[in-house]
């Protein structure tokens, strides 16, 4: 794949992210469902169990990959952590 203008790249990375945290938001909010999980009653917060949770952010992000070109991927990579922690 030929260079691209960091500014284009920049702007790949921020619709991929966007589709990361999408897909995610998705995911949790039907294991929220499929759980049937309660709100917290000190936080309000309705928390996935970390197990699950790995595994929606790992489908989320092939997710993503699926929808970008294969020469993307690298770029992606590099993304990965910073979403993650993020997420």
């Amino acid at each position: 794949m030929a260079a691209l203008d960091p500014v284009v790249e920049e702007m790949f990375i921020g619709i991929a992210h966007a589709l990361f945290v999408n897909r995610l938001h998705v995911l949790r909010l039907t294991e929220v469902v499929r759980l049937g999980i309660s709100p917290d009653p000190h936080d309000q917060n309705m928390e996935v169990p970390k197990d699950i949770d790995a595994d929606l952010i790992q489908q989320a992000f092939a997710y993503v990959v699926r929808h970008f070109p294969a020469t993307f991927s690298g770029r992606l990579e590099a993304a990965r952590a910073r979403w993650i922690r993020l997420a």
